[in-house]
């Protein structure tokens, strides 16, 4: 989860929270639980880890994949970007 301001504050009022250890809070309403790493945040940045510039090979595939649609060609259901489309990502980034 990335905007955890959209998802988790709808929550409050509705749902109980409840830190059970470090990072890890649990949401409880009437016996309906579940449980969040770091607040909603993306977990590897618990730590302050730093995004380099390799962010840009993961923001490539995904409009890649966002675009891929409109060719056609596609049948419903789950597809991962071609291989040559991944080459062709990592080699303009390289």
């Amino acid at each position: 989860m990335t905007s955890s301001e959209d998802e988790l504050d709808a929550l409050d009022g509705l749902y109980q929270r409840a830190p059970v250890g470090e990072h890890l809070t649990r949401y409880e309403v009437t016996g309906h639980y579940f449980y969040v790493l770091a607040e909603g945040g993306t977990v590897n940045f618990v730590q302050g880890a730093a995004v380099g510039t390799y962010i840009h090979l993961v923001q490539a595939e995904i409009l890649a994949a966002t675009a891929a649609p409109s060719r056609g060609g596609y049948d419903p259901g789950l597809h991962e970007v071609p291989w040559a489309i991944r080459q062709t990502i990592a080699q303009v980034w390289l």
